[in-house]
């Protein structure tokens, strides 16, 4: 087998199974659907899909793909996918699960509730390919080198840890040992190690002077 086949085969197996939305109790379980070739790719588990079921179609939720069918008979294919993003994460559906046993509910009743409708236009936001960011040079310590940790701190902040400080800043500080210079410089340091910064202020004042360092 060639290098080109092995990339094209599909990574889930021919099987869906899935959670149809219908509020009938007896119903509470996983159906399993055949996959159809050009549903491949997109019936990943977390989908939400469309389906026939008893005469009617319904929508589902793909929770499973498998490699062999654990129904005896012909199984009925897939009729779209409604969209390919996976929204319902195996977290959310083990505790969905829980709930729906805890208060004597169905696993599709909690679901509903749970997941959010689709938002079509989101999800196209978050399909578009974005280009990676450029790398961000670490930058210099400035007021950081004030405290004996400062340096050491941001070090380990461009290198991919977590570590937990306590900061109180003196007010009043002008230019570069101002408070808004150094958080710059943090939030800096650790966009430097491929990480993302959220920095949180009181007010809009303090906003565009962080904006401004």
């Amino acid at each position: 087998m060639g290098d080109d086949e092995t990339t094209q085969r599909p990574a889930f197996g021919p099987v869906a199974a899935v959670v149809v939305e219908t509020p009938l109790a007896h119903l509470d379980r996983v159906f399993e659907y055949s996959v159809p070739a050009d549903l491949e790719v997109d019936a990943v588990p977390g989908a939400r899909v469309r389906v026939r079921f008893s005469g009617r179609e319904l929508d589902g939720f793909v929770v499973e793909r498998r490699e062999a069918p654990q129904h005896d008979g012909r199984l009925t294919p897939l009729r779209r996918v409604v969209s390919p993003e996976p929204v319902l994460t195996p977290e959310v559906l083990a505790l969905s699960r829980a709930v729906a046993d805890r208060y004597a509910g169905t696993l599709s009743d909690v679901l509903r509730l749970a997941v959010p409708k689709r938002h079509a236009t989101a999800e196209k936001a978050l399909a578009l390919e974005c280009a990676p960011p450029e790398p961000v040079p670490m930058p210099d310590p400035g007021a950081w080198v004030a405290y004996p940790a400062g340096p050491a701190w941001l070090r380990r902040l461009a290198g991919g840890e977590g570590p937990a400080a306590a900061w109180g800043a003196l007010p009043g500080r002008s230019g570069d040992a101002d408070w808004p210079s150094a958080l710059a410089v943090a939030a800096t340091t650790a966009l430097s190690g491929g990480r993302g910064a959220l920095v949180v202020v009181p007010d809009h004042r303090d906003v565009d002077r962080l904006d401004a360092a």
